[in-house]
């Protein structure tokens, strides 16, 4: 027996096979099929791992529907590192089914700069000169596997270049490194100008090592760890400056990962709440959609709603707390595309019950398959980052 088939069984072994686990899965609430479950897929695997289990298409595919929203870890008393076994069964299984185009073509954008600035050139002249509209009537995203992918694309942001580092506007308080991954220049500019502005307001020297690159969340959770551990290298020696507060992320699908190998890593929202800030009034009826990575990796969802809080004469509200996944999950959608619009449909309905304005998500992925569902549906509701929403009400 391999090495890792023996640490794979170690980990499935903790697993007791109570099943508290099994109401907050996604996918087996959707499907009641154990196989399905997070305890069904521990065991799939457990058998592989003990030699009386074959690979099969069948296998592959239990655990490769699995969204990786970590609920189960959050309810499991026996604490069993779920995702550590998912992710190293995928490196296992790496070789033995090839990706989508789709997800291809996202994993390339991820990990190369020159790439990510090819593709934010190419959505430029996509959107600005009526090719998106001529290639969706004709159906080609479609046609050509990428229909998926390119219902998330947003409106073109036009943007400057970043900087390496930008002064504190009041007394300082300290610096920080800011994490834009990355989707963040690329389709996210909104969200990374508000933050350098909240954190420089607020008296932090903000700095954004060229060098960080990916945080390698795609590749690890597609099962190619050669590729994960590379980006986690990199990034370590892009952030490696002793004087750093901490490693401040705006997307919490990044925090997530990034926590795993990085010092001092926190949520911007969860960072920043600890201040109190001088705002405008907003008479709006505003909605917390809390990522699946903030509230059950991360578990700072609750900062979110206190910082908002702050904000003068805002209604403000969460999605109940038994609000499942919204199907985006990384690369996921691309994927599985029925289960997340299945996924996606529950949440638009609870989110869309009562009056909104502003519907409010800390994670990008989140954010552009929420939008790409709400446009789908003729509904017209702004999705925005809450530091966006918090700078915008920032009183200089």
């Amino acid at each position: 027996m391999t090495n890792a088939k023996k640490e794979l069984l170690a980990i499935a072994d903790s697993c007791v096979k109570c099943g508290i686990c099994a109401p907050h899965c996604p996918t087996y609430t959707h499907t009641q099929n154990e196989n399905e479950s997070p305890r069904g897929r521990i065991a799939l695997i457990q058998a592989w791992a003990g030699g009386n289990l074959n690979v099969t298409n069948n296998l592959l595919d239990h655990i490769d529907n699995c969204l990786l929203c970590r609920a189960c870890e959050k309810a499991c008393p026996a604490v069993v590192p779920y995702a550590k076994l998912i992710d190293d069964f995928r490196a296992e299984m790496h070789n033995e089914k090839a990706a989508p185009l789709s997800v291809k073509l996202l994993k390339t954008i991820s990990e190369n700069k020159r790439v990510q600035r090819w593709a934010k050139s190419s959505l430029k002249l996509y959107q600005k000169n009526n090719l998106q509209k001529t290639a969706r009537f004709l159906h080609l995203p479609t046609l050509f596997g990428l229909g998926e992918i390119e219902r998330l694309v947003p409106n073109y942001q036009e943007s400057q270049p970043l900087q390496n580092y930008y002064p504190a506007l009041n007394e300082v308080k300290g610096d920080v490194g800011l994490f834009v991954g990355c989707m963040g220049e690329l389709l996210d500019s909104e969200t990374v100008n508000a933050a350098i502005s909240v954190l420089k307001h607020i008296g932090f020297n903000v700095y954004l090592p060229e060098t960080q690159t990916c945080c390698g969340a795609l590749a690890l959770h597609e099962g190619d760890a050669s590729t994960a551990r590379s980006l986690a290298k990199q990034n370590n020696t892009a952030f490696a400056n002793e004087n750093l507060q901490a490693i401040i992320t705006i997307a919490s699908g990044c925090g997530s990962t990034l926590k795993d190998y990085a010092p001092n890593v926190v949520d911007i929202s969860h960072f920043i709440s600890q201040f109190e800030f001088n705002l405008k009034p907003l008479v709006a009826n505003i909605c917390v959609h809390s990522p699946c990575t903030l509230k059950n990796v991360l578990k700072t969802d609750k900062s979110v709603l206190k910082l908002l809080k702050q904000i003068p004469e805002a209604n403000i509200s969460s999605l109940p707390e038994t609000q499942q996944c919204c199907g985006a999950a990384g690369s996921y959608s691309l994927r599985h595309d029925k289960m997340a619009q299945t996924l996606l449909n529950k949440l638009l309905e609870t989110s869309l019950e009562k009056p909104t304005d502003y519907l409010v998500s800390s994670n990008i992925g989140c954010a552009l398959h929420i939008a790409a569902g709400l446009r789908e549906r003729g509904k017209d509701l702004t999705i925005i980052h809450p530091i966006v929403l918090l700078a915008k009400q920032l009183v200089n």
